[in-house]
């Protein structure tokens, strides 16, 4: 539970509205609408949570598309 709320804490200054990124426990979820602007996304999220301390494995990463 702390994890998470540390996590919240720290991600509200870069989480954006749209496109959507949800957080549920130690995953996150980026809903984008092009794989460019997906890798951006998540480079970003990994440099500023690393930033902070934390880790990202990347190797962990899922992608999933969706209505093409």
């Amino acid at each position: 539970m702390l994890f998470v709320m540390v996590r919240e804490a720290l991600s509200r200054e870069f989480r954006v509205a749209l496109p959507w990124e949800l957080l549920h426990a130690d995953d996150l979820v980026v809903i984008v609408e092009t794989e460019d602007y997906l890798v951006k996304r998540l480079n970003g999220w990994k440099y500023k949570v690393e930033n902070r301390g934390m880790r990202v494995n990347i190797n962990k990463t899922k992608v999933m598309i969706s209505g093409e």
